[in-house]
């Protein structure tokens, strides 16, 4: 029989949007928030009212009312810095920690167990929209509610009324996660460290990139990514997922499958012959790769053939967060072995300010 294992709430919480560069992030980082929404039924770029001509004196004397659209094409307007928020997306946490922000967090769910000081932050529910605590958010006294734009649309007309400005937020590619680092900096009065985070953060990633940039098309590793075995499911190439194994430059098995992440069929997985498997662990069971080998017509598989199922952290690579450039460095590491040697081994390289303390 498959062995089945229940598939962590966080991956639920991947990135959606393709990649834009590095350079085109620039740009609108020092341009402002001038990025317009299109459809409403799909996540949007954080835009302002804020004049790009206005001097760093008028904005710091000027800061608030500050208003802005977040990711659900709404416009929110927040009257006054927020000094008790809470957050009930896992990457949204770590970012605030990662620029400095954590003491104004009062709230957060079970699933925001990244760094370790998020273990101190009372718990306001799990990570459902059904798992979230209406009485827990109204004891924590919040200013502002961050909540993932695609989860927790519902919390809109529950807290709303009561006067608590609610933030559809939640990166889903690199630009999006360091708009989503500039949005909360200016929110929390931390600008200088969301914009440490942005530099040291494209540096690194660029770096990374760098190692495998060099491989050749006819010599990239073709990689399944497994995100549950039963039914078996993948990353599709606009999962959060599928942009890491892009970054790696990996080819991924499904990438002209367009859902984010599709059901596929065991004869497909064999026919198209992955050189590597990638199997997250999960927050209820470990992952049993001689159990995965002896699944029905595995065996027939190069990966399986060559021992290179491997095991990653479900947490780094399902959450579009600070920790991105960890997942990215495990991947390359599993993908591309010979490249390992030249992977940075400074821990801070992998996980820009873990602690939340000041760069």
């Amino acid at each position: 029989m498959l062995s089945t294992r229940r598939l962590s709430t966080d991956w639920m919480y991947p990135c959606l949007n393709a990649l834009s560069t590095l350079f085109s992030l620039c740009i609108a980082m020092v341009m402002g928030w001038g990025l317009p929404g299109c459809d409403s039924k799909e996540p949007q770029s954080f835009s302002t009212n804020a004049s790009p001509e206005s001097s760093s004196s008028q904005i710091a004397s000027n800061e608030f009312p500050y208003t802005f659209t977040d990711r659900l094409n709404r416009k929110v307007t927040i009257r006054n810095r927020p000094e008790r928020i809470i957050s009930l997306n896992p990457s949204t946490t770590e970012l605030l920690f990662a620029i400095g922000a954590e003491s104004k967090l009062v709230g957060r769910t079970e699933y925001c167990n990244f760094p370790e000081g998020a273990s101190k932050i009372p718990i306001v529910g799990k990570g459902t929209i059904e798992g979230i605590s209406r009485e827990a958010i109204l004891a924590a006294r919040p200013d502002v509610i961050l909540f993932k734009w695609d989860s927790h649309q519902a919390l809109i007309e529950t807290f709303e009324p009561l006067g608590i400005p609610l933030i559809g937020i939640g990166p889903e590619s690199v630009d999006e996660l360091l708009s989503e680092a500039e949005l909360l900096g200016r929110l929390t009065g931390t600008k200088a460290n969301a914009n440490h985070f942005t530099d040291r953060f494209a540096s690194q990633l660029k770096r990374l990139q760098q190692l495998v940039a060099d491989i050749a098309p006819s010599q990239r590793a073709r990689v399944f990514y497994e995100v549950w075995d039963d039914p078996l499911m993948t990353a599709g190439p606009e999962s959060f997922i599928g942009q890491l194994l892009s970054l790696a430059n990996a080819e991924n098995i499904f990438a002209d499958v367009q859902a984010r992440y599709p059901r596929v069929s065991r004869e497909a997985l064999v026919q198209r012959n992955p050189d590597v498997i990638l199997a997250p662990t999960t927050h209820s069971q470990k992952v049993d790769v001689q159990k995965m080998a002896l699944r029905p017509g595995w065996g027939e598989m190069l990966a399986v053939k060559n021992q290179r199922i491997h095991v990653i952290d479900g947490d780094l690579v399902s959450r579009c967060g600070p920790r991105m450039l960890s997942a990215l460095h495990e991947i390359i590491r599993a993908v591309y072995p010979e490249v390992a040697p030249k992977l940075p081994v400074d821990e801070s390289i992998v996980a820009p300010n873990p602690s939340g303390s000041k760069p």
